[in-house]
């Protein structure tokens, strides 16, 4: 029997702290360092040229605009597809391998799950004492509403990992294995989401056609997340609310989808008036964005530069005329 080949694809847009160190782990796991395919996500080429210098022998693609994490990895995922090889990778930039031996035991349980199309391992959160929850449930306003406030008061009893292997809605794309066969009869991730929301998305388009998602307790990989960006008015909070409405919509959801948006304007509002007075401006206008994008989707009109990215190409800080900062996310 022909070993399963498989390529490992990173999506970066600037140079991460860790990024060195992602790449020379990953390239000492690959069978051949151009089966580590890095996407440089719009640096302007500094990215494709430092990553040649510092990870020879890699494959580099180079993308002349931020595609956000869908476009990004998809143009990844879309070579590895093309060389032949029968499961890929995605691991974010700001990773680093604690176990060089769970890609083979992901291909293990591949095996033996033959309608798996992705199966995740445990990824420690920040360091080796914590353990970040990848297996997650698709979206619902009730799931919100019951376990809003328990988050707030005791995260931990919320978001339990399961101790072993166990069949998930969907899994946190920091670290996923996928099968090249599943994704050719799937498609790859919808680059409308941009970021947030995608994997929920790629994980329901699959169980529509029969296939699982898999989580498996072997230790991975650290994923050292900035503490920074997550504020209620982020861009990336701004991502995840929308993209929540835009999949609720695109299941069929309708009312929930109505409902949801209620609620997170509603959220959105209070927490505005509630801000400190420095901070108002940019509560309000991440409520005003939010609540535009949800009248259109809600209103069924087809996307445009009203939804925000990766539809438009604003590129002004939060708060200012004209639109968000150059997202970071890869």
């Amino acid at each position: 029997m022909t070993p399963a080949s498989f390529a490992v694809v990173v999506a970066a847009h600037r140079n991460y702290a860790t990024l060195e160190l992602c790449l020379h782990d990953f390239r000492g796991l690959v069978a051949r360092a151009a089966d580590l395919i890095f996407v440089d996500n719009g640096s302007g080429g500094a990215l494709t040229t430092w990553a040649r210098e510092h990870a020879p022998g890699i494959s580099t693609i180079t993308l002349t605009e931020n595609r956000l994490f869908c476009g990004g990895y998809n143009a990844g995922i879309r070579a590895a597809m093309e060389r032949g090889h029968d499961y890929v990778l995605i691991a974010n930039a700001d990773t680093e391998v604690v176990n060089p031996g769970f890609v083979a035991n992901l291909i293990d349980t591949m095996q033996r799950y033959p309608r798996a199309a992705f199966v995740g391992p445990l990824v420690y959160y920040r360091d080796r004492g914590a353990v970040q929850t990848t297996c997650l449930k698709f979206p619902s306003l009730w799931r919100s509403l019951l376990v809003w406030l328990p988050y707030r008061l005791a995260p931990s009893a919320v978001t339990r990992q399961p101790a072993h292997e166990h069949h998930v809605d969907f899994l946190n794309g920091v670290c996923v294995l996928c099968r090249v066969a599943a994704l050719r009869e799937i498609g790859l991730m919808d680059e409308r989401f941009g970021a947030y929301v995608e994997d929920t998305d790629w994980a329901w388009r699959a169980r529509q056609r029969g296939w699982v998602s898999l989580f498996t307790p072997v230790p991975s990989l650290i994923h050292h997340e900035e503490t920074t960006g997550y504020e209620p008015y982020s861009f990336k909070n701004f991502l995840l609310r929308r993209n929540t409405v835009y999949w609720l919509l695109k299941a069929g959801r309708r009312r929930s989808a109505r409902w949801y948006a209620t609620a997170a304007i509603v959220l959105a509002r209070l927490r505005a008036a509630m801000a400190p007075p420095d901070e108002q401006g940019a509560y309000r206008d991440y409520a005003r964005r939010l609540r535009a994008a949800y009248r259109h989707l809600l209103a069924g009109e087809a996307l445009g530069p009203w939804f925000g990215p990766p539809m438009d190409s604003v590129t002004a800080a939060p708060g200012a005329e004209g639109g968000w900062s150059v997202p970071d996310v890869p």
